[in-house]
């Protein structure tokens, strides 16, 4: 069963709550302020903008203490064919030391920042040192649809158009967005330069292409997608003592959208297939000993699964096999107490089961055993 109204319930709490929202959006919202008002950073800064899991509502309520995570991203116009990674991310140090003394730790190719109620990630980049591309590149990451600090959730209609704006009606506007896209041969072959300290270089990247990506497959899925991922991620936080450690985050979310299909009608049919096509799709790679090679969307050149080792990767297609099976199971089962038992040795106790009464509703009328009958003789 789809058992509609149990996978509703289970979402809404395995959300990131209001206050967590609150959170990210002070700590993100007051970072940004700052680096905006700094003498000496922003005649460098072009924009700044959220990526990663909370900005693509991919992101799971945080559990265990944890703090809610999000990355900030600093587009500036430091000339990456001259600066070394390591002096480029010098520039902001003073700035940290100032604002966040005691808080803040270099990372290879980021700065995490410990707050008492958020954790946060400034991700310093650099735009293409063409000057042409340089100029068409600004006025996109300067757009409301980039510095916007709404979700794919909040903001289904969400696009990469230059008149997308968040103080619009969603529903008089999402047709428009739509069809005024900024072509992806304006941005998507320029992806931003990232310092990389470990290995004393530049190197791509492009979260741009990520959050564009999965705001499509969101919307090529009735919304289904995002949900979907969370879904698996908690089954992996459910399951931890008996997955590998690996692949989860961004890796396991890409393997997803990598393979699960458009179309999607139900959560229950969306988790269902995920599992299903995850085992479908990398079994054969686990049984010739290889961990395939998937392209990053906004830079086809890395490989998401890098660091993905052969033992992980096929413990974890054995995981997924055996839950596309417990997956099916509970989604053909007509027996409403039976699934939501399946569903929730999947998910755990964050899956509600169905009372007595539960279940799907059936679809369409239901066929009359009988004739009805007045129950008084007024129309005799």
């Amino acid at each position: 069963m789809e058992l509609r109204p149990q996978f509703n319930q289970f979402l809404q709490d395995i959300r990131p709550t209001e206050r967590h929202k609150d959170e990210w959006r002070t700590g993100s919202g007051t970072l940004r302020t700052r680096l905006r008002a700094d003498a000496a950073l922003s005649p460098l800064i072009v924009s700044s903008f959220l990526q990663g899991s909370v900005r693509r509502s991919t992101a799971v309520r945080p559990t265990g203490g944890k703090r809610s995570d999000v990355d900030v991203v600093i587009v500036t116009t430091i000339d990456y064919s001259k600066e070394q990674p390591n002096v480029a991310m010098k520039r902001f140090e003073p700035f940290l030391e100032k604002h966040y003394s005691g808080k803040w730790r270099r990372q290879d190719r980021s700065f995490g920042i410990e707050l008492s109620y958020v954790d946060l990630d400034l991700v310093v980049t650099a735009l293409p040192s063409d000057p042409e591309d340089r100029q068409k590149l600004m006025e996109i990451y300067r757009s409301n649809a980039v510095e916007t600090s709404a979700t794919l959730e909040e903001r289904s209609d969400w696009n990469l158009s230059k008149d997308w704006s968040p103080f619009v009606n969603i529903l008089s506007e999402s047709a428009h967005a739509m069809t005024d896209a900024i072509p992806d041969a304006e941005w998507k072959p320029h992806p931003l330069m990232l310092p990389d300290r470990a290995v004393k270089d530049w190197g791509p990247t492009h979260p741009l292409a990520q959050i564009k990506w999965a705001a499509d497959k969101n919307r090529a899925t009735n919304g289904h997608y995002i949900n979907v991922v969370r879904a698996l991620k908690w089954w992996r936080h459910t399951n931890s003592e008996s997955l590998p450690k690996y692949p989860k985050g961004y890796p396991l979310e890409h393997m997803i959208g990598y393979v699960l299909p458009d179309g999607i009608l139900s959560m229950a049919q969306g988790v269902t297939l995920a599992f299903e096509k995850l085992r479908d799709t990398f079994s054969p790679y686990a049984r010739m000993g290889t961990v395939p090679y998937l392209p990053d969307h906004g830079v086809p050149s890395h490989n998401v699964l890098k660091r993905l080792s052969l033992e992980d990767f096929t413990a974890f297609v054995a995981a997924v096999t055996a839950a596309a099976d417990n997956a099916r199971k509970a989604l053909d089962s007509q027996d409403a107490g039976e699934s939501g038992r399946l569903w929730q040795k999947l998910f755990g106790t964050s899956f509600p089961l169905p009372g007595p009464t539960g279940g799907d509703r059936p679809k369409g009328f239901a066929q009359p055993t009988s004739s009805a009958q007045p129950k008084t003789d007024r129309f005799a």
